[in-house]
């Protein structure tokens, strides 16, 4: 074989792929947790929530209410009127969900907070961004006593619960259970959120505030140590949502209400220890309890709720940046969390080995995790046969036949709609590039691809051989909490 048929072409394959859904709470909107409905003054009775979705300017987009009694597996969701440490929103890591968490109380259960949770189970909230709400996630066993504060998912299997006691707690979706990961102190927590695969938690308790990584990754079992960020420990102040900005840049609410002690600290990490750089305040006595935020150009641009009941915005340009206010709460009601809502992660594509004269090709791309519509986001190849040349053949699958992608398993009919076959050159170590075209941001879905094969011809008109790349993972979404 020469060189020129040992050139190789790649054929992405992307099943299964609903080109026609949309949702409902809009990504670069903001939603935000409001509690009441305006009607009475708020108390510790168990209230009606809703989920308000704001523009980034403030204008109200719609109110979406969630549920107040039990309706086949799901159950009421609601929140204590008056305990602010309450109703702080996340959106799970892949991007497809909002969570909330709350109690299976009707409006108007006195004392709400401080019922058993066995007879007042306290629920974990799934919203889908079509809309779609899924509170069918009870937790009988755990947080009894006190607040529900918080809850977190990766992709919405498993979810993570913060409340005034029982540490994180753990209950799987459509469950009836919780598991305390944690019995250790702290275990008076607020809020949660993961980031870079790892969960993380905010405590003001005692001695012991600080924001917190729960063991290693996202754990699922008992025994777990809360260790809390060098540095981002007791001077914290009031510690309750968080926003990493970057791995190496945590935003934290501090609802301190002492002047300029309250407000956003800004903390950066260099060497293992946190160091706080400055608090981005109102001037006035207001501190911040929900934090949601996106970067661009490596500016963030951060959305809060304040504990003068404010929706705000502020761009980090430094310790003197201006607040903009965006919406007050109506009276009778209160915001609590609030989220800067992501693109979902719309595109995982799974690859499996197959040797070939040249060894196993490597696939890979750059950019990480991009926000869609990011031209800079590439495939990058690699083991090629040096100064090389093959065609990249970019494509959807799964619909009406179009070109048969040859070599793929006997069991499997695949079929690409070509949407590009751009000429790719090797460079003499054998490595190439190019740029991902990459699909509207509502056209994805949040679905997952299962498939992605490499096709080892310069004309793409003979089927062998065919390989693949081993544990390719290709995510198109904006990362963020």
């Amino acid at each position: 074989m020469n060189s020129t048929t040992q050139s190789f072409a790649l054929a992405t394959a992307v099943l299964g792929l609903s080109l026609s859904a949309t949702a409902q709470f809009t990504p670069g909107n903001l939603v935000v947790l409001r509690v009441g409905t305006g009607t009475g003054a708020l108390s510790g009775v168990a209230t009606a929530t809703f989920l308000d979705e704001y523009t980034p300017s403030g204008t109200l987009v719609q109110s979406v209410a969630m549920p107040t009694a039990v309706n086949g597996a799901n159950r009421a969701c609601t929140n204590s009127g008056s305990a602010t440490s309450e109703g702080l929103l996340t959106q799970s890591a892949d991007g497809r969900y909002l969570m909330v968490a709350g109690y299976d109380a009707a409006p108007g259960t006195t004392g709400v907070a401080s019922t058993a949770s066995a007879t007042v189970n306290r629920v974990i909230a799934r919203i889908a961004l079509d809309g779609t709400i899924d509170t069918s996630t009870a937790i009988p066993d755990a947080l009894s006593g006190n607040n529900i504060r918080a809850a977190a998912s990766e992709d919405g299997s498993i979810h993570w619960a913060t409340g005034g006691n029982g540490g994180v707690v753990l209950a799987f979706h459509g469950g009836n259970s919780g598991t305390s990961l944690n019995t250790s102190l702290p275990t008076n927590l607020r809020g949660i959120g993961i980031y870079g695969g790892q969960l993380f938690i905010s405590t003001g308790s005692g001695t012991a505030r600080g924001i917190y990584a729960v063991g290693s990754g996202l754990p699922t079992t008992a025994g777990q140590t809360l260790g809390v960020l060098t540095g981002l420990s007791s001077s914290v102040g009031s510690p309750y949502d968080f926003f990493f900005a970057d791995a190496s840049t945590c935003y934290v609410a501090d609802d301190r209400t002492s002047g300029s002690l309250g407000g956003i600290q800004k903390w950066t990490e260099s060497g293992g220890t946190w160091t706080l750089q400055y608090t981005l305040s109102t001037g006035a006595t207001f501190g911040a309890r929900g934090l949601s935020g996106i970067v661009n150009g490596g500016v963030a641009t951060l959305y809060a709720t304040m504990t003068n009941n404010q929706l705000v915005t502020v761009t980090d340009t430094g310790p003197a940046s201006a607040f903009t206010l965006l919406t007050p709460a109506a009276a009778n009601t209160a915001f609590r969390g609030v989220r800067f809502v992501r693109q979902p992660f719309g595109l995982e594509v799974a690859g499996w080995a197959s040797p070939t004269t040249v060894g196993d090709p490597t696939l890979s791309t750059s950019g990480g995790r991009p926000v869609v519509g990011n031209s800079n986001f590439e495939f990058t190849i690699g083991n090629l046969i040096p100064n090389g040349f093959g065609f990249l053949l970019i494509g959807i699958g799964g619909f009406a036949p179009a070109t048969v992608v040859p070599g793929a398993p006997i069991s499997v009919e695949i079929y690409v709609n070509p949407l590009a076959t751009p000429l790719v050159l090797a460079d003499p170590v054998g490595a190439a590039s190019h740029p991902l075209p990459i699909p509207a941001a509502n056209s994805l879905a949040g679905l997952p691809l299962p498939t992605q094969l490499l096709a080892f011809d310069p004309a793409l008109n003979f089927p062998a051989p065919i390989g693949s790349s081993t544990g390719l993972k290709v995510t198109i979404g904006q990362a963020g909490q």
